[in-house]
């Protein structure tokens, strides 16, 4: 499949996803098939690191429209107060890019501590982010790893244990169950975009700008009207 294929199975799969979010009375198994969503966006975003001809253009593209994102939600919970809404993968995208950015400058510039100090800093920012420890994790293993026989196993390992170990003690007895693993916490289920990864061919689909832009004008327009929705829908 090319590039922008996958992007529209990721974006109908964080459809599901959001939707299951704002409306909890939806089937169970849209929260867990849209965890799939993610690794294939952030897999992308190294692709476009890699392949970009300009990265500063990039990296600015996707922080305005994470600007974008951010005054819209805010504008939109004041009109219709009540709720928040937190979503902004266009941040986490961006924070993506400037670790990845960093990432090299510290491999080509032979400064560790300065490399060290600087990448540390973005992680840590990056905790603030939707996606979290796992937005760092894909961000290093998808750029680092890109194009070895490592970068999936890598992939599986990280997102198993950033998914489930940080909940081994406190939801020990019933973390186990197939209740716990496939509707309470499921984001293990990202490791099952590997064979959507996989099956990306390396073309990058339709050039026209429509096919490039409908990505970043779908996500935040889906997330305010689900909002406006279900606040109507509570009103």
């Amino acid at each position: 499949m090319n590039a922008f294929t996958l992007k529209l199975l990721a974006l109908a799969l964080m459809l599901l996803d959001h939707i299951h979010f704002y409306f909890p009375d939806s089937p169970d198994w849209f929260h867990s098939a849209g965890r799939l969503a993610a690794p294939i966006f952030f897999f992308f975003a190294a692709e476009g690191y890699a392949h970009t001809r300009d990265i500063r253009r990039y990296m600015l593209r996707m922080f305005i429209f994470a600007l974008v994102m951010a005054a819209g939600s805010e504008l939109l919970t004041l009109a219709m107060p009540g709720g928040t809404i937190d979503n902004n993968i266009f941040l986490s995208l961006f924070a993506a890019l400037v670790l990845m950015a960093a990432l090299d400058w510290a491999r080509s510039s032979g400064q560790t501590a300065g490399g060290i100090l600087i990448c540390g800093t973005i992680m840590g920012a990056m905790f603030f982010v939707e996606y979290s420890l796992l937005a760092v994790s894909m961000a290093i293993v998808f750029h680092l790893l890109r194009g070895t026989k490592a970068m999936i196993p890598a992939f599986i390992l990280t997102s198993l244990v950033l998914s489930l170990a940080p909940y081994a003690n406190v939801h020990r007895e019933v973390m186990w169950t197939a209740h716990y693993l496939f509707v309470v916490n499921p984001q293990w289920m990202m490791i099952f975009a590997i064979p959507l990864i996989l099956a990306y061919n390396g073309e990058r689909g339709p050039d026209q700008p429509w096919a490039k832009y409908v990505f970043y004008f779908f996500y935040p327009l889906h997330v305010w009207l689900l909002y406006a929705i279900s606040w109507l829908a509570a009103a």
